[in-house]
């Protein structure tokens, strides 16, 4: 998962809902909600919720902070009948909460609020439903896109990357950009691609990569992918091999790399690089696609403050509270109204500053790899890393990986 920064779970020691006030959560009676995250928070009050606190005092939100096995533990608190009020849930949790009953549709109180429009929304996050229902609301995203370094570019005599970049304008500039003194490579044309990553790749060759019932689709796009990835590393040598494992070195921070294919919250992470450079939507080949990542703020069913709980969801989804995220996390709304004021930008000294491209990359984005187990996502791009290093081919993936995981799926999907 996108490891983007976000919200992060709550839970009072003796349960959600510990007040006997209410269930309204309109009483002048002080009531405790919880709300559950991921990322830590640490011991200060998130600013979002301290304005949410402070235009509703009756309303107090206690936070859990779960940052290792999120997934696993909210759902053995699903289990426990212990979870939180608002459960702040991964994407490919949504699904399966919805059809068992654990959360609530929230179509009936959206209808009604003025603190935000589904049309304001990107179109990825529009199409998210259930059975025809919207059990969930994100509170940011995060997404995948293509950073360059512009000294390199420059110095090259090569235009800049755009949104109308094909795998085959990315080639040719990895090409150019590689240099090679004395049989050794000193820069080269694009990182390798590995990880999550190779996801938004095979998307814009177009798979659909998780379909509409949660299996695996991965055909022609998948050996489109690997076939361009290998030209790129084994034959053009413009891509070094992936290390074993996927962990790879970030060849891009250290200036040894022009372009590399990653997160959106690496933004954050590049700030201090001494060189400038820029951002782009990913190259397309079928279509434009990249990979989105957030949360969706969900109603725990069992919660005894329902009433509550959505008067904390209105908040945050409203433009304050929108933007009071955005200034946390450095992610943009997933409300293109808000996200166009750019409260989430954070340029450094050296780039970026054509923030456009997050603007493009939203309407193409998709909710794809990320609806399946993380698990057996993260396997499978191991496995497509082992046939660009030659250990593997490509029939070996769809012969025997993808079944594989797809009986994972299936296992998982059960309960």
């Amino acid at each position: 998962m996108i490891s983007i920064v976000g919200l992060v779970l709550s839970l009072v020691l003796s349960g959600c809902g510990n007040s006997s006030s209410s269930s309204s959560g309109t009483s002048s009676k002080k009531i405790t909600i919880t709300m559950s995250m991921w990322d830590p928070v640490g011991t200060a009050t998130p600013s979002y919720i301290k304005a949410f606190e402070k235009k509703y005092p009756n309303i107090k939100v206690d936070i859990l902070e779960i940052p290792v096995d999120y997934s696993q533990k909210i759902h053995q608190m699903i289990a426990a009948k212990d979870a939180p009020d608002v459960i702040l849930s991964w994407e490919a949790d949504v699904k399966g909460f919805a059809q068992n009953g654990v959360i609530e549709p929230l179509d009936s109180e959206i209808s009604k609020t003025k603190a935000f429009k589904m049309s304001d929304m990107i179109p990825a996050a529009q199409q998210f439903k259930v059975n025809g229902k919207i059990y969930g609301l994100p509170w940011c995203y995060a997404t995948e896109i293509l950073y360059y370094n512009k000294d390199m570019f420059d110095k090259a005599h090569l235009s800049y990357p755009n949104a109308n970049w094909t795998w085959q304008d990315f080639e040719k500039a990895a090409k150019k950009l590689t240099v090679v003194k004395n049989g050794k490579t000193i820069q080269w044309g694009a990182d390798a691609l590995s990880g999550d990553i190779w996801y938004s790749s095979i998307g814009e060759a177009g798979d659909e990569i998780v379909d509409k019932n949660g299996n695996l689709s991965l055909s022609s796009g998948l050996v489109k992918a690997l076939q361009f990835q290998n030209q790129l590393t084994n034959v053009d040598k413009a891509s070094p091999r992936p290390s074993s494992g996927g962990q790879v070195a970030d060849l891009f921070a250290a200036g040894k790399a022009a372009m590399t294919r990653q997160g959106s919250w690496y933004i954050t992470a590049y700030q201090n690089n001494n060189f400038k450079w820029g951002i782009a939507p990913l190259p397309k080949e079928e279509r434009a696609y990249n990979s989105l990542h957030t949360g969706f703020f969900t109603i725990n069913s069992s919660s005894k403050y329902k009433k509550a709980d959505w008067k904390l969801i209105q908040f945050l989804m409203s433009k304050e509270g929108q933007t009071l995220i955005e200034q946390s996390t450095n992610n943009p709304s997933a409300e293109m109204s808000v996200a166009a004021k750019g409260a989430y930008k954070v340029p450094g000294k050296n780039g970026p500053s054509d923030w456009n491209a997050m603007t493009e990359s939203a309407k193409s984005g998709q909710f794809g790899y990320v609806l399946a187990n993380p698990t057996v996502t993260t396997d499978l791009a191991s496995d497509f890393d082992s046939v660009i290093l030659g250990q593997k081919t490509i029939k070996d993936i769809q012969t025997e990986d993808i079944p594989k995981e797809q009986a994972i799926l299936d296992f998982t999907n059960s309960f």
